[in-house]
């Protein structure tokens, strides 16, 4: 209102100049309100594209990962498994046949025979390769039932390795097959399917 009043006792020259003073007040306030915008929407962009660029390194990673998963796409985590027990188990036993081993030297040495040669026991090699290859087939908890002679006998013959072993905690019971001193085949079943 006091604007309209200030316009009607101007005269009609100066009225008009205060409508144009007006627009151009206007179209200031309204240009520097679209230079804050623009001030303000370039920061924000600057500031989400630095996040960006430390992110950028991601699509490095991902491809990395890729090429580790195929890379390794043929490792059997299952089967290393079996085989760092096994290696836990060979352990174990090579440590029991080395104490057999060291206190019948002992003993020796105690009887006074010290010249004698004390041998180490047979046959563990065949019960080895039985142990292996059943670890190799995912059962675990392998006891070979045949006695040490037999196994020695079938270092270089045919024959058969009684064996028990677990899989996915199911008792198997079987045989491992022996031809001319080569593991040929694998025959081992679940107990329960020997119970009718």
């Amino acid at each position: 209102m006091l604007l309209a009043a200030l316009i009607q006792d101007l005269p009609v020259d100066s009225s008009w100049m205060v409508v144009f003073a007006l627009a151009a007040v206007i179209a200031a306030l309204g240009a520097a309100l679209a230079a804050w915008a623009a001030w303000a929407t370039h920061a924000r962009v600057s500031e989400v594209s630095g996040h960006v660029a430390s992110l950028e390194h991601l699509g490095e990673l991902a491809r990395d990962v890729r090429e580790l998963v195929r890379d390794r796409s043929d490792l059997d985590l299952r089967r290393i498994e079996h085989v760092l027990v096994e290696l836990r188990d060979t352990q174990a036993r090579l440590e029991d046949v080395l104490l057999r081993h060291a206190d019948a030297t002992r003993q020796a040495l105690v009887r006074g025979d010290a010249g004698t040669a004390l041998s180490l026991p047979v046959g563990d090699d065949m019960g080895e390769r039985a142990v292996n290859r059943l670890l190799a087939l995912s059962y675990d908890r392998v006891q070979i039932i045949t006695r040490a002679e037999k196994l020695a006998e079938l270092q270089s013959g045919d024959g058969e390795i009684l064996v028990e072993a677990r899989r996915d905690g199911v008792l198997h019971k079987g045989r491992v097959l022996v031809r001319s001193g080569r593991i040929a085949n694998v025959e081992l079943h679940p107990a329960y399917s020997i119970f009718p």
